[in-house]
């Protein structure tokens, strides 16, 4: 099966990259290798936000030890073809109540429970920042305001981000009056599967 995907996510993997999109009629689709192995990285830099790209040998292959991660898919070939005008981002957008619950984790029993992995949304008083990691490197968070709920210290991980910043050193912060994020919950880690931010669009 060919679909064209545009990219909504370019995230960090402590092997690859995660790397998803949304097809034409608006479904997730999180590109895996071999099963559910993460795109290499010299691969995944060329699929950078909001590229379209025609996908070739799609086959769908839902996780089957985190249930919420329905939406992997293994394919044969990728090739960009163009990019999506930022204008026309709005039809894209996913329109929940709250994002996978409110706080920056969801426990192991509810997790389970849900059917996707992937949120895209329009948030307000967008703050990327880095904060102190103690005895550790300074971390990336983001920080935001969604439906009435803020959000705060969320894993920023979208990988092209992380390059821009990777100099910056706590207290360095940006703030945005509105963005375009990717909401994923990673692997379960201690009972929790995090919330992380894996793609950034400021318009």
């Amino acid at each position: 099966m060919s679909k064209k995907i545009v990219i909504l996510a370019n995230s960090r993997k402590l092997s690859g990259r995660c790397v998803a999109g949304k097809d034409e009629y608006g479904n997730w689709i999180r590109l895996t290798k071999n099963g559910h192995n993460p795109i290499p990285i010299s691969e995944a830099i060329n699929y950078g936000m909001l590229k379209v790209l025609q996908v070739e040998g799609i086959i769908s292959r839902p996780s089957r030890q985190f249930n919420y991660h329905s939406e992997n898919a293994n394919y044969t070939r990728a090739t960009s073809i163009n990019d999506l005008d930022i204008e026309t981002v709005d039809r894209l957008l996913d329109h929940p109540e709250d994002i996978f619950g409110t706080g920056k984790q969801v426990a192991e029993l509810e997790v389970q429970n849900l059917n996707e992995s992937l949120l895209l949304v329009e948030v307000s008083d967008f703050t990327i920042y880095v904060k102190n990691g103690g005895q550790y490197p300074d971390k990336l968070r983001g920080k935001f305001t969604y439906n009435g709920t803020m959000y705060s210290d969320i894993a920023v991980t979208d990988s092209f981000v992380e390059g821009r910043l990777s100099t910056c050193r706590s207290p360095y912060q940006e703030t945005y009056e509105t963005a375009y994020i990717t909401i994923s919950l990673g692997e379960i880690f201690n009972g929790y599967a995090y919330k992380l931010i894996s793609g950034v669009i400021i318009p």
